[in-house]
């Protein structure tokens, strides 16, 4: 309806209906643009979050974790050391370089699962025990070989059971790759080799420490150090024994060997494990 000149006149149908449309598409109107502004507010402030993201990223990296653990350990007899050897009843005679030399070694598999760089920076080696395997044979020599391994008893010390455990203690660096696998390798001996000294038996815990003063430990383990025997030594999965042994070195090896095994949750090294069958067998 509307007035003119004092009188009420009835607004046409049309008109009224154009006006109820206009209305209602501002409405819809207004709606769909606070809807669109809405929306790319939103799309703003996460653009702006991952352009955020993206940059600490960029400055400081993700971040990387390592998680170092232990596979499998396992001992055996290596052969790949080096020395000198000499014979120290001759002072002119000359000193020869030795390849091949053997000591008792401890074979650790390491796993890294995880997305950062693990890294072992020292190693340790506890000796809870220490003892010699009784000559079945009387041999020796002049020869004298010095060697080199990872870890080397103290001269003092030598193959016989110390009155407490000791530790030997090195500083490495060994690396195990994020999402990997990798062996490390100790090698434990003498210092000194004289000709015809016998094998050595040892217990003994391992402890790697890693990524800022982490502890990995393991044991306990009994390795052999093959000494320098001719007629007694571990010939690959078999031990060169004599025919006619020292009396009574059979019943003190398996006595000493059966003490060893006593060691709850033991690993043994390969050889300690066939000596102890051969010696259990023997019939000699």
């Amino acid at each position: 309806m509307y007035v003119a000149e004092n009188m009420t006149v009835a607004e046409p149908p049309g008109e009224a209906g154009h006006r109820a449309k206009h209305r209602s598409w501002v409405k819809w109107g207004i709606v769909i643009l606070v809807i669109i502004v809405a929306v790319g507010t939103f799309y703003v402030v996460r653009l702006d979050e991952h352009a955020q993201v993206s940059n600490d990223l960029a400055r400081h990296g993700p971040e990387l974790k390592s998680d170092l653990a232990l596979s499998q350990v396992s001992a055996y007899v290596t052969r790949g050391g080096e020395g000198e050897e000499r014979d120290v009843t001759d002072a002119s005679a000359p000193v020869e370089k030795r390849t091949g030399l053997q000591g008792a070694g401890i074979d650790l598999t390491l796993g890294n699962v995880a997305n950062g760089t693990s890294l072992v920076t020292k190693a340790s080696i506890t000796f809870n025990s220490l003892r010699s395997l009784p000559p079945c044979a009387s041999t020796g020599g002049p020869l004298v070989i010095t060697a080199n391994y990872q870890f080397t008893l103290p001269e003092d010390q030598g193959p016989v059971p110390p009155a407490k455990p000791f530790t030997l203690t090195k500083t490495i660096s060994h690396e195990v790759v994020a999402n990997k696998h990798d062996r490390l390798m100790l090698t434990v001996g003498m210092p000194t080799i004289v000709e015809g000294v016998s094998p050595w038996v040892a217990v003994v815990d391992v402890v790697l420490e890693h990524d800022g003063g982490q502890q990995l430990k393991t044991g306990p383990i009994a390795i052999l150090y093959p000494g320098y025997q001719y007629d007694f030594y571990p010939d690959g999965d078999d031990w060169k024994i004599p025919t006619e042994p020292n009396v009574g070195c059979i019943a003190e090896n398996r006595e000493l060997l059966a003490e060893v095994l006593k060691t709850p949750n033991l690993v043994l090294a390969k050889e300690v494990a066939s000596l102890d069958r051969i010696l259990r067998n023997y019939r000699g």
